[in-house]
């Protein structure tokens, strides 16, 4: 059971409840701010990415027949690939001397992304 079923189920109290029933009503109406393919796939129009799967999960419950979560996670899983394929981020001299400002000089920094270490 996910964290949201515990919640619309009222099993987490009426406040939790209350609260999760107003996520559906605006993930609902938020659907005129998405694409929809004719696969079921939700891409938001703002920056075209794929919608992440607990609002797709708020979308299901209520009712939003025409958006496939199965089909939206395999192409976000697809996108999340593409990024990190094409992710290649050496930090400029500014973001150097960031990092040495708010870490200190001599200390190895690591780029989470790519494992990539830098000594600033």
């Amino acid at each position: 059971m996910t964290r949201f079923e515990m919640e619309i189920s009222g099993k987490l109290g009426e406040f939790w409840k209350k609260d999760a029933e107003k996520r559906v009503a605006k993930a609902v109406e938020s659907v005129k701010d998405m694409n929809i393919d004719e696969n079921g796939v939700a891409t938001w129009k703002s920056n075209g990415h794929c919608l992440m799967d607990d609002y797709l999960e708020l979308l299901e419950y209520g009712g939003v027949k025409e958006v496939s979560r199965e089909n939206t996670k395999i192409a976000r899983d697809k996108e999340t690939a593409e990024f990190l394929k094409n992710y290649r981020h050496e930090p400029t001299e500014e973001e150097m001397l960031e990092m040495r400002a708010a870490f200190g000089e001599g200390t190895v920094v690591v780029d989470v992304l790519s494992g990539k270490r830098y000594a600033v």
